[in-house]
């Protein structure tokens, strides 16, 4: 899942959201979220986005800043 658990977990910690939160927002256990920060769990789309939502963000702060230059970059050449 490269580095968006990573990403998961400092936002979450940083807006003081509880892993249980997370869990009973994503209709699962406390268990699985934990195999989540750490990176055990591949997680799919709509996963991410129940995450997001959870913690009230857009999904694409999950992923590398980098990977958000470029996509913003290309969608600037196609307007």
């Amino acid at each position: 899942m490269s580095d968006v658990h990573l990403k998961i977990e400092e936002i979450r910690k940083r807006k003081g959201v509880t892993k249980s939160h997370i869990a009973r927002y994503c209709d699962r256990t406390p268990q699985w979220y934990s195999k989540v920060s750490k990176g055990e769990i591949t997680l799919d789309v709509i996963t991410l986005q129940l995450i997001a939502d959870a913690l009230e963000v857009d999904v694409v702060n999950f992923f590398n800043s980098k990977l958000s230059v470029t996509f913003n970059l290309k969608q600037k050449q196609v307007i």
